[in-house]
């Protein structure tokens, strides 16, 4: 009897957990910080929001068959590098031409680990070091500023548009093709069933290595957008932008209910654990926290959510 209802207790939590975390994170740092709602700083939370959504909404996918994308944030890196860097030749068409790039990476990714039959987690430990080594290697003395030329062409991402930058609002069209994608959609449904049982969708026509492919086409397309969206934010090729973006989008995806054994969970909700993470990330900057205790308490908000999204019989499946 006391196990049930523990497992009810637990079940109830992760039910509203993507909901109640954000109530809790905003009034313990408003408690702390009076100022941390005011309309400066939800500006600032919101220009932050754009590229972690789409880049969180694009491993959500990753997840959502019961893999996982150790690589996006440098995958966001190298993006942003490639859009800081060719801009100035280009114009405006890098935005398509780096999205494609993403595309790529993130393809490559899955064929390598449909096709050899490696666990996606391995893959993408190793995939990493050739994303980050594209960063480094175009910026190898840190990061290049757009010329000041070109700052007209980059200006009309982050103009407000009703106080709220543009690239916030371009962040939310994203978010809803990607809904799009997941309910109505042939390969989006395809994506869910892989992670809910994997063996049923084969009996039922499902391609399970093109649903994998598909899924890590599209956490590499996100992150290619991510990338050009900081670009463009800082004005800058900057190569380390994503290497600490992982474990914040990590949590991000846990913590809006999607379970990482796959099977459960939607992109809208990760929107409401992208909005925690940002708001807790932001908070502790205004406290002047070390980075380093931000990393764990990342950490710690990860693994709770992962203990509250799963039972004991599914955490021994979260990584596949």
């Amino acid at each position: 009897m006391a196990a049930e209802k523990r497992k009810f207790s637990f079940q109830s939590i992760s039910k509203y957990m993507y909901l109640l975390s954000i109530v809790v994170v905003f009034a313990i740092f408003t408690i702390l910080q009076p100022n941390f709602i005011s309309l400066y700083s939800i500006q600032n939370m919101c220009g932050e929001i754009a590229p972690r959504l789409i880049m969180a909404c694009g491993l959500t996918f990753v997840i959502f068959t019961g893999g996982i994308d150790l690589g996006a944030g440098y995958m966001v890196s190298a993006t942003c590098v490639l859009t800081g860097l060719y801009l100035p030749k280009v114009g405006n068409w890098i935005i398509l031409l780096v999205a494609l790039a993403g595309l790529c990476m993130g393809t490559l990714n899955g064929i390598i680990t449909t096709k050899l039959k490696l666990p996606s987690f391995i893959v993408t430990l190793c995939t990493q070091n050739f994303w980050n080594y594209i960063a480094l290697t175009l910026c190898p003395d840190g990061s290049v500023i757009v010329p000041m030329t070109m700052r007209d062409v980059t200006a009309w991402m982050t103009v407000p548009i009703l106080g709220i930058p543009a690239t916030f609002w371009f962040s939310l069209i994203g978010l809803a093709a990607l809904f799009v994608f997941q309910q109505y959609t042939k390969n989006g449904r395809a994506i869910y069933s892989v992670g809910a049982n994997a063996q049923a969708a084969r009996v039922a026509g499902v391609n399970i290595d093109s649903a994998q492919i598909s899924a890590f086409a599209v956490s590499g397309l996100c992150c290619g957008i991510a990338g050009v969206m900081y670009a463009y934010k800082l004005r800058a090729a900057n190569p380390t932008v994503g290497s600490t973006l992982q474990l914040s989008s990590l949590a991000a995806v846990a913590l809006g209910g999607t379970a990482m054994a796959g099977g459960f969970g939607s992109v809208t909700r990760t929107l409401c654990g992208v909005i925690t993470i940002t708001a807790v990330t932001s908070g502790l900057n205004i406290l002047s926290v070390n980075p380093l205790w931000q990393n764990i308490i990342i950490g710690i908000i990860l693994i709770v959510a992962v203990i509250l999204n799963s039972d004991n019989g599914d955490r021994n499946l979260i990584i596949k």
